[in-house]
């Protein structure tokens, strides 16, 4: 090139730009195409509208055709909204479980209530509210007294079940019950916004077009796309049946609209700019040729006066540059070595938790692979699974600051690790959740492996609570002998665990130890807890001999924590409908200071013994309260004596509120309005729910003949006792004594 090389450098060093322009023109060319292809998708857009609209109100109304079918054909719906007693826990739990039901058969239901209107009784699967004490009341109060009895789905709201819960946006779809015999009520079904969103999700390509979907009153029920929401739609539909709004378009619709209508102005600058730009180029590149050559002199020069100052202006050799460089460059590759190191060891706790969940690997050959890379223990060998729980560890969290319970657990893991590292043992620990620290341990083959594991936790246990001020809880699995046995290893030592609340904490718990006892079942102690209910419900000190010997037989029947969790909700949710029964002043004393105090309890109580403890504080502050409140009252302790007598006389068939009046020598129209105030129930179901309740025990528990136990609950006529037996139960008494006979005695005898 001579003497002219820059020059032509810069020549071509500019050709690009004539490329770009060539490019340019092709562009409108092929926008001519794109606006072709353009309307085939904006029809398409309407079609999947279309398609997603039906697709989703095929969904609810087919939810809306199974409700129906249910109200009709369930006899446990019908009979629930036909009943008039809270206290059939047999006929709610098969009312629960027809809601379960309900939702296996429909994915998209997140929740169900049913509502029954004649006694102001809310029951849903997972619990049962008086009606203004529900948390969605609000949203169902307009429902329970509108005449138009046609089904209707709301739009979007937020529910919760409970008020404690975070609020979720559902839609809801509320649906009278007048199919039953007798009653009337409500059915809720709840669906979430983003089950809705997900289904529609699916029918189509975010990354070429979109959804949004609003209700009838313009709420957007498109969660998490704020970007969507800005984006022009090109087509839209109304759902006629839940009056929805369906909206969509192209991601990139806006823009492409634009382009398509100005591609003929385009087409022409492109021509323009063609010409323009060969011109250019020639015309640019011979008038910048010299001051550019100008430039670079000047750069090089600059370039050479800076390194002569750097190197004699501060009296510094060539070397510096060398020194500054790797200065550099060992820096870097501290930082990469460091984060190597914490990537090994994000690496190891997620290997660590696939292992222990049967979830990697699936060949021994993939384990080995990275074996001397992360140094992990060889799985050939048999190993042994167990987990370390820190004991009451909510007061670990009040006692210590977090800074502090990082140390602890790092010294709990190191502790740990060098106690079998001293007994020539392989260990390997990793913290699968904030209180509990997962173990797997590889000892020498000659000694007794279970063992030997048993005495290196002993040792970490015992230096654990001499040093660190706190102590632990370890559950040991049984001997996996192949690597597959070791998620089942570590099952087993959790539930070692959960028998912490009755064998105590700060010792180990072998799952040998506790696989072989027999143990009760929860529901052999509802009778116990029911009659701990009464008492309370009677004001009667005896609760506490009662409260003692539950807590005997949960020890001698060596329940789980789980076991002994459901027993405490039991109690809770018994008490809670026994006081309910009872005068206004009661039922505040139970909800103030009763069920907050029992559920405070329960949730720091990790022991059996911490739990009689707590919960009995509880209880007994519970009764204290209930006996202020029936030493304030003129005629609580006279009721209270008139309901002991009727239960100690309940067969006696003469009981009645005349009978009453004479024996306690008060006017029968005064005892009976007295009896309404103290109770919250009228005599007579009062009476016929005694009865029933003696009759119900004698056709579980004996053989005697339905006419002789008519005549031991206090009915002379057999057909009178059927009659009103039915309409209790639901069931005639030699129904009743057959589904006993064929089911569980214990659980029909409590419902």
């Amino acid at each position: 090139m001579g003497n002219k090389a820059w020059f032509y450098r810069q020549l071509l060093s500019y050709m690009p730009v004539f490329f770009i322009v060539i490019s340019f023109v092709f562009f409108v060319f092929f926008q001519m195409l794109g606006e072709q292809s353009r309307q085939g998708a904006v029809q398409a857009n309407e079609t999947m509208i279309q398609q997603a609209m039906r697709s989703v109100d095929n969904s609810l109304k087919s939810i809306d055709q199974m409700l129906v079918q249910e109200l009709l054909f369930n006899p446990d719906l019908s009979d629930f909204f036909s009943s008039e007693d809270q206290d059939d826990v047999y006929l709610n739990m098969q009312a629960v479980q027809a809601m379960k039901q309900f939702k296996v058969s429909s994915p998209l239901v997140d929740s169900m209530a049913l509502v029954r209107t004649q006694d102001e009784y809310v029951l849903t699967t997972s619990s049962a509210f008086k009606l203004q004490d529900y948390a969605d009341y609000a949203f169902l109060k307009p429902y329970l007294s509108r005449k138009n009895s046609e089904a209707h789905w709301s739009g979007v709201r937020d529910f919760r079940e409970f008020s404690f819960n975070s609020a979720r946006q559902t839609v809801t779809l509320v649906r009278d019950a007048p199919f039953v015999s007798r009653g009337r009520g409500l059915i809720a079904v709840n669906i979430k916004v983003d089950a809705i969103f997900q289904m529609v999700q699916g029918m189509y390509n975010s990354d070429v077009s979109f959804i949004r979907m609003k209700d009838a009153d313009g709420h957007s029920m498109t969660p998490g796309t704020m970007a969507a929401e800005e984006r022009e739609p090109v087509s839209s539909a109304v759902s006629p049946y839940t009056g929805w709004v369906y909206e969509g378009g192209l991601t990139q619709g806006r823009v492409v609209g634009i382009v398509s209508q100005l591609y003929n102005v385009w087409f022409m600058v492109g021509i323009l700019m063609c010409v323009a730009g060969i011109v250019w180029i020639v015309y640019v590149t011979r008038r910048n040729y010299k001051p550019v050559e100008a430039i670079v002199s000047q750069v090089q020069k600059y370039t050479q006066t800076k390194t002569n100052a750097l190197l004699h202006g501060r009296k510094q050799d060539e070397f510096a540059f060398i020194e500054s460089a790797l200065e550099s460059i060992l820096e870097q590759s501290n930082s990469f070595q460091q984060q190597h190191r914490e990537d090994l060891l994000l690496r190891k706790a997620y290997l660590f938790q696939q292992l222990i969940e049967g979830q990697y690997p699936l060949q021994l050959e993939q384990w080995n692979e990275q074996r001397d890379v992360i140094e992990l223990p060889d799985l050939a060998s048999p190993q042994i699974v167990s987990v370390m729980e820190i004991d009451k560890y909510a007061h670990f969290c009040e006692q210590y600051r977090e800074q502090d319970q990082y140390l602890l657990k790092f010294a709990l893991k190191s502790v740990v690790q060098e106690t079998a590292a001293a007994r020539g043992a392989v260990l390997w620990a990793e913290w699968t959740s904030a209180s509990k620290l997962g173990v797997i341990i590889q000892v020498d083959p000659a000694q007794d492996k279970m063992q030997e594991a048993a005495v290196i936790f002993e040792d970490a246990r015992r230096w654990v609570e001499e040093h660190l001020k706190l102590t632990v809880t370890i559950g040991m699995g049984k001997l996996a002998e192949q690597y597959t046995e070791i998620p089942e290893s570590y099952s087993q030592a959790l539930k070692a665990l959960k028998y912490k609340m009755i064998l105590g904490e700060n010792r180990i718990i072998p799952y040998g130890q506790i696989a072989g006892e027999e143990r009760g079942h929860a529901f052999d102690f509802l009778n116990q807890i029911r009659s701990i209910a009464q008492s309370f419900r009677m004001v009667n000190p005896d609760w506490r001999e009662k409260y003692k010997a539950l807590i005997e037989h949960i020890e001698k029947n060596m329940l789980d924590r789980d076991g002994v969790h459901s027993l405490a909700d039991y109690l809770i949710y018994a008490l809670g409908r026994e006081l309910s029964c009872m005068a206004k002043e009661f039922q505040d004393v139970w909800l103030n200071e009763g069920q907050p105090q029992l559920r405070h309890a329960l949730q720091r109580s990790d022991t059996l013994e911490q739990l009689q403890q707590n919960c009995g504080e509880a209880l007994s502050s519970l009764y204290e309260g209930m006996a202020a409140v029936l030493n304030g009252r003129n005629h609580a302790d006279t009721i209270r004596r008139i309901r002991q007598y009727m239960e100690e006389n309940s067969a006696n068939p003469d009981l009645s509120l005349n009978y009453l009046s004479e024996q306690f020598h008060m006017n029968w129209k005064t005892l009976s309005k007295l009896f309404r105030e103290e109770t919250g129930q009228k005599f007579v179901d009062y009476l016929i729910e005694l009865r029933i309740t003696h009759a119900r025990r004698l056709l579980v528990e004996t053989a005697l003949p339905v006419q002789e136990i008519a005549t031991k609950v206090g009915y002379s006529n057999a057909i009178s006792f059927g009659r009103m037996f039915k309409k209790t139960v639901g069931l005639s008494p030699g129904e009743y004594r057959d589904q006993a006979a064929s089911g569980d005695a214990n659980r029909i005898a409590e419902g």
